[in-house]
């Protein structure tokens, strides 16, 4: 059996580091955050017990244990540590069986493995089969940012997640919206309704109150396009990544956009760090360059090389990032040869180009 010593060391690991954090990148935190940090100390300390009771029931008895811990829906306003608040609790939760991702990156996945058991799993429910199969891999599930803006998940959420809340799986998750806004206004939207019904069943539906912005407490005081490209500006790009990265380590990731794989070097606390190149230097459409909006909370762009008529094609994929980064509500720091007024020098797309400079001057207004 798991000691009570141990356990009460866990009360409250989660506002522990929290707190830890906002101290080393003197971030005064409020009432809100500190609220929801003592809702996921719970959960983290209910997912310990029960872990530690299925593993004794299972090495007794050798049969499933039927009790179940509900999740978290965590719904705000944007830059209030949401995510962070979820990365803290999902590192330090002692659970093998646990994942971490963009409930979109989700969604593609579940598709995928729907289409993958069609093929050989003739005249079955292949919705049911995938939701156990993901429920035996998963016990905790944590999702960042949950959106359904795609008639195809709304048809599917509620018979999934159905089974793998029967199965045992506990969802942790974030929104900007609470669950009744998930697809309002969507086409059939009565089928996502049961959804919604059970994310209020299997989940605690929490709020968390209005405050500043951290990511303007960050960032305050920072240019946030700077040029010219030196080793004095990369400095400044280090510091300003290491003040919104806020201790998180800082991992590379691979994301699949329209068949096509994308290297970001540097990922941490929702933020990615990426060259130039990387993003505008590819056969991407603005289609893309809008599901990375949706990905990230900001984007660090270095290497920024003036544009020209010469690299009609980067520039425009460059407005095509800006438009969608604006969009989606996504900041921008960048790293350029030039300051953004003069970053285009060319002709062919200089009318576009000034809603680019307007939109680059309201984000950075941070």
């Amino acid at each position: 059996m798991v000691s009570l010593k141990w356990l009460n060391g866990l009360e409250k690991v989660i506002e522990q580091n929290l707190q830890n954090i906002a101290l080393s990148n003197s971030i005064n935190l409020d009432k809100g955050q500190l609220i929801v940090a003592s809702y996921f100390d719970k959960l983290n300390e209910k997912l310990v017990q029960l872990n530690t009771k299925k593993n004794f029931i299972n090495k007794i008895f050798s049969k499933k244990n039927s009790d179940y811990i509900k999740g978290i829906y965590l719904f705000g306003g944007v830059g209030r540590g949401k995510s962070m608040i979820m990365d803290l609790f999902f590192q330090y939760v002692p659970i093998k069986e646990k994942r971490r991702l963009h409930f979109h990156d989700f969604m593609k996945e579940v598709h995928q493995r729907i289409l993958q058991k069609s093929k050989v799993e003739k005249n079955k429910d292949c919705v049911l089969l995938v939701g156990k199969d993901l429920a035996s891999s998963a016990k905790l599930l944590c999702f960042d940012e949950m959106e359904v803006r795609d008639i195809a998940d709304a048809m599917i959420l509620s018979r999934l997640f159905n089974v793998m809340f029967t199965e045992g799986t506990t969802l942790v998750t974030t929104s900007n919206q609470p669950p009744t806004g998930l697809y309002k206004n969507g086409l059939h939207r009565d089928r996502i309704l049961p959804f919604i019904e059970s994310l209020k069943l299997k989940t605690e539906i929490i709020e968390i109150q209005n405050g500043d912005d951290w990511r303007e407490r960050s960032l305050s005081g920072n240019k946030v396009w700077l040029s010219p490209i030196n080793t004095e500006n990369k400095k400044k790009i280090d510091n300003i990544f290491l003040k919104l990265s806020l201790g998180f380590v800082k991992q590379p990731e691979s994301i699949e956009i329209s068949g096509r794989t994308i290297l970001i070097p540097q990922v941490a606390a929702g933020i990615a760090r990426i060259n130039f190149d990387n993003l505008c230097n590819k056969p991407l459409a603005a289609s893309d360059y809008i599901e990375i909006g949706e990905r990230y909370k900001g984007i660090i762009i270095e290497n920024i090389p003036i544009l020209d008529d010469k690299s009609r094609n980067e520039t425009r994929r460059f407005i095509w990032l800006i438009d969608a980064l604006y969009d989606k509500n996504c900041f921008l720091i960048a790293n350029a040869e030039a300051d953004f007024r003069k970053i285009y020098q060319g002709e062919e797309w200089e009318f576009e180009f000034q809603r680019t400079i307007s939109r680059i001057v309201e984000m950075s207004q941070v």
